[in-house]
């Protein structure tokens, strides 16, 4: 225990150093402190579960894989960077279910320096959308979208039909959608011609 309370201490630095030298604790520890973070990056590019977990289950396999080759500046960094890219490159295989135009344009606009900030501001604006959703329709999507429940789930959890899950969710997307457009609009456009 006393080593695994250590390794929580150690920076990213530390941690990377470690792992090149094949401590499995280390990875455990860099895994445990950023799956959930990498999780939720990949759920607001491509919301669905279990796709979303397989990507981060491959970002962390491949940080281990090629532990003794990699140079990393940021660990972060290099975690969100190989996550857009896997999401990206899952979005591409499975083109035909994802409208992926506007999912692709903003992956691709995502600029490590430039990613954190738009990111933020797409969450304040998300953040207020939400506030603005009937007051159902914004616990149903805060079920599906943060709390990770399947729309079974919610439909049990509420007592409602699967059926007025789907709906709400569909309009609580549309409106966030249509309050981000111009936003997004701008975004491409700056990183397209800016």
């Amino acid at each position: 225990m006393k080593k695994a309370s250590v390794l929580t201490d150690l920076s990213d630095e530390g941690l990377v150093g470690l792992i090149k030298n094949d401590d499995r604790a280390a990875f455990v520890a860099i895994y445990d402190k950023y799956w959930e973070e990498m999780y939720t990056c990949a759920f607001h590019f491509l919301p669905h579960r279990e796709v979303c977990e397989d990507v981060v289950h491959d970002v962390f396999l491949k940080l281990w894989k090629s532990r003794r080759k990699i140079n990393i500046n940021s660990l972060r960094n290099f975690l969100y960077v190989a996550v857009k890219n896997t999401v990206l490159n899952k979005i591409r295989a499975q083109r035909k279910h994802v409208a992926i135009a506007e999912q692709e344009m903003l992956l691709l606009a995502s600029e490590q320096a430039d990613h954190e900030l738009a990111l933020k501001e797409i969450r304040g604006i998300f953040e207020r959308s939400l506030d603005d959703l009937p007051d159902k329709c914004r616990q149903i999507l805060i079920l599906s979208r943060k709390e990770h429940l399947s729309n079974k789930e919610i439909a049990e959890r509420l007592n409602i039909s699967t059926k007025t899950v789907e709906n709400q969710i569909n309009i609580a997307l549309k409106r966030i959608r249509w309050r981000m457009q111009d936003f997004l609009r701008l975004l491409i456009f700056y990183f397209l011609f800016g």
